[in-house]
């Protein structure tokens, strides 16, 4: 055993001393514990603007995955990952009436670039419709693994011709290539999971008006955190350049940390103002995909932190949470210096896996079956007994490698089994909640 990653108080501290790679040791044919396991994690964001066709407004919809959530195969010098994404759109009696399907390949020039959170795999596909209420349904398979996710979404199409000023929803790009007549080309980012600010980050977005003067735009915008709190302002003049001006302005050089903030873009032109707002989150590049919120990702600790570190989690304010978030995972870390933290993606990992297979009335790594599973990982074998005529429903968890084994029974008929395993119960006291 390489670390302790636990270290109950009193007589279980020596029983309870556990590496989380006793998960990569155990198997059961019921309790697949790979990575694989999962639904493929994908990040996309949709961006309204006013369509060049008459009567119609367009929404692009742009969608990335990381390499490590990627499924590769190797293909002579190169890895390959293969996969397929699927886009329909149902007016508001469910009719569809639009639909796209296509297919994009990834490719790695070697093994470690497959498995790099700092590599992405980037698609998007434009759609022109009618100004309407509109259901989307987008899907997402791993043709490798066959593992896929589908995620629904509402969207409001806006007649931008109606109104005498106004603004397309903000796209945040990457790599914009300005000439002569103003934007050529971008790469698209996803606002929910901008990483790397200290590389030119821009706010881009389009202004739409109908006068014909010389007058100029007057511009401003504002960035506020989760609390409302305002972080930075500016504001400029910016000259029109016909019915549809493309504008940006750089988000680079803020010092924003990891967490959750808000963009407001404002335009006024003589009596007429037109605003946009827009959520978006930053995010450490080597935290797993699973996690979106850090104060439940800390919550989600109280399994393994001993009681100093639960102590300094809990009292941390809300802008020194990440920073003690990172110092928790950092002297846990079996490689320091490399981009990944094996235990801390082992651990959160089976938290997802807990949300996914044992949540119910309660989210998953809240239950018991959960906290077992997230704190030994997979047991070695399971014995079930699901129809016992004189017993409720139970199950018992064997874990060769610790010696020890988990009964949990289900007393309720309702699926929501309780751990009565009687010497776990008194260790289970010293854990914090």
């Amino acid at each position: 055993m390489s670390k302790t990653l636990v270290d109950f108080r009193g007589a279980a501290t020596t029983i309870l001393l556990f590496a989380l790679t006793f998960g990569k040791l155990s198997s059961q044919e019921n309790i697949d514990h790979s990575q694989s396991d999962l639904e493929p994690i994908f990040h996309y964001d949709i961006v309204q603007v006013d369509s060049p066709e008459q009567g119609l407004s367009r929404f692009y919809i742009y969608l990335k995955t990381s390499f490590d959530e990627l499924t590769f195969v190797r293909e002579d010098t190169l890895f390959k990952a293969k996969y397929e994404v699927s886009v329909t759109v149902e007016d508001k009696n469910a009719f569809q009436v639009d639909g796209k399907v296509w297919q994009e390949e990834a490719k790695a020039n070697d093994y470690e670039q497959t498995n790099s959170r700092r590599v992405y795999s980037l698609t998007y596909e434009k759609f022109d419709l009618e100004p309407n209420d509109y259901k989307l349904t987008l899907g997402f398979t791993d043709l490798e693994s066959q593992k896929t996710k589908t995620v629904n979404r509402k969207i409001k199409l806006r007649n931008f011709d109606k109104e005498a000023l106004s603004i397309s929803e903000i796209a945040f790009v990457r790599n914009l290539i300005v000439d002569s007549l103003g934007v050529k080309s971008f790469s698209p980012e996803i606002a929910n999971y901008l990483v790397d600010l200290s590389r030119n980050v821009f706010v881009y977005f389009e202004i739409y008006c109908q006068a014909n003067d010389d007058n100029n735009f007057e511009i401003s915008y504002v960035v506020k955190n989760d609390r409302r709190k305002k972080i930075f302002e500016d504001s400029y003049k910016r000259r029109i350049d016909g019915s549809r001006t493309l504008e940006y302005f750089t988000l680079a050089d803020r010092n924003l940390s990891q967490g959750v903030y808000e963009l407001a873009v404002k335009v006024v032109r003589g009596k007429y103002e037109a605003e946009t707002i827009k959520r978006f989150i930053v995010r450490w590049a080597n935290i797993p995909a699973t996690i979106e919120d850090i104060e439940l990702a800390i919550k989600q600790l109280k399994y393994i932190a001993d009681k100093k570190e639960w102590d300094n989690l809990k009292r941390a304010s809300k802008d020194e949470k990440f920073s003690a978030f990172k110092k928790f995972w950092d002297s846990r870390d079996p490689s320091p210096g490399t981009e990944e933290n094996e235990w801390m993606d082992q651990y959160y990992y089976r938290v997802a896996y807990a949300n996914a297979n044992f949540g119910g009335f309660r989210e998953g790594w809240k239950t018991d079956m959960g906290m077992i599973f997230i704190i030994f990982g997979p047991p070695s074998d399971i014995e079930r007994h699901p129809f016992d005529s004189d017993q409720k429903p139970y199950e018992i968890w064997y874990y060769y490698t610790i010696n020890r084994n988990f009964v949990f029974q289900d007393r309720t008929g309702f699926g929501d089994y309780k751990l009565i395993t009687q010497s776990w119960e008194d260790w289970r006291s010293l854990i914090r909640y």
